[in-house]
């Protein structure tokens, strides 16, 4: 059998007319097994463009749920071996799906991720992750030269902008975290990949084009640290947050500084984020030894950086958090805690 007619494409839509026919008529010429679009509630004539294209199994009903929630439900109604999380603004070329699933052939317990590339194709949007250990996440290679990621290794964060893996292996993660409704469950997810014991390969001949702007105004910051203050919740013990303690401040002094560019409202999604993920019941992974080995310990100095000093803060603190993080490595080793 074809290894592409093994796969099942999990795309999930909320107002996306723009971009959802050539989205799946790229997917189409790559030939899965079946494209199932899960939409949530769209009011702009997605649906309509959706229903003059046969191929493809829409499902609908549920509401706005979120993408992390919509991508669960599609992941339970596939039919196929594999399954691939793809967002909807997105353009696949000739031979993503073959090259993005043939890795997981032979190997359990594997996620693979492809080069996402801007939509014009010029720069990169994300090989993967970055993944702080103080719950933040960044897209790895950002408007770098495609070159320049150009061969297989293997990562601490899958970007969910696009990603492949075993159904039943995602089934068995628990899929996405569905108290995060939108952004940050691709950085949670990658928390739990790690905790469990899977790989992330990263599979530069597999190549997705996507629509983005990296911009982060105030309800993106909710998002984004309600879903950090989760991943905290759920892996750390009081001890590892001590432990890491020094870090977590200098994070809340970075976020707050971006929060205060918007004014109050910006500090207001800031606060309540923390109010919001404090109330959510989490399960609790506790962090292990392995995960605090795979960690990122710097963040990009020039993603959402507007000037000089910003950049020189950000040098200064990376260095602050290399050594707070080789720390606890080592206190974690030794069993000092």
């Amino acid at each position: 059998m074809d290894l592409n007619k093994k796969a099942s494409v999990i795309i999930v839509t909320y107002n996306h007319r723009e971009y959802i026919e050539n989205c799946v008529k790229s997917v189409l010429s790559n030939n899965p097994l079946e494209i199932i679009v899960v939409d949530n509630g769209s009011t702009d004539g997605t649906l309509e463009i959706l229903e003059n294209m046969s191929e493809v199994r829409v499902v609908t009903g549920h509401g706005n749920v979120g993408y992390g929630a919509g991508n669960n439900i599609g992941v339970r109604v596939a039919r196929g071996e594999y399954v691939v999380i793809l967002n909807p603004d997105t353009i696949v070329e000739e031979d993503w799906l073959f090259n993005l699933i043939a890795p997981l052939v032979n190997c359990k317990k594997l996620v693979t991720t492809p080069k996402v590339l801007l939509y014009d194709g010029s720069r990169i949007n994300s090989c993967g992750l970055i993944v702080h250990f103080t719950g933040l996440g960044f897209t790895r290679g950002f408007k770098d030269n495609p070159a320049v990621f150009d061969a297989p290794e293997y990562l601490n964060g899958v970007f969910g902008c696009c990603f492949a893996m075993r159904k039943r292996e995602f089934i068995e993660l628990g899929g996405f975290d569905e108290s995060i409704l939108v952004y940050g469950e691709d950085t949670e997810f990658s928390w739990r990949i790690m905790v469990n014991g899977f790989k992330i390969l990263f599979v530069p001949n597999s190549v997705v084009k996507h629509d983005y702007v990296l911009e982060v105004p105030p309800r993106k910051i909710y998002h984004l640290e309600k879903a950090r203050y989760i991943i905290l919740k759920k892996y750390f013990s009081l001890k590892d947050l001590f432990m890491i303690l020094p870090s977590l401040l200098l994070v809340e002094f970075l976020t707050f500084g971006y929060s205060i560019k918007f004014g109050l409202r910006g500090l207001e999604y800031k606060l309540m984020a923390l109010r919001n993920a404090l109330v959510i019941k989490t399960d609790d992974y506790n962090c292990k030894n392995n995960l605090f080995l795979t960690f990122d310990s710097v963040i990009p100095v020039d993603q959402l950086t507007s000037n000089y000093v910003e950049k020189i803060i950000k040098i200064g603190f990376n260095k602050i958090f290399q050594l707070n993080l080789a720390l606890a490595r080592r206190i974690r080793n030794f069993g000092g805690i």
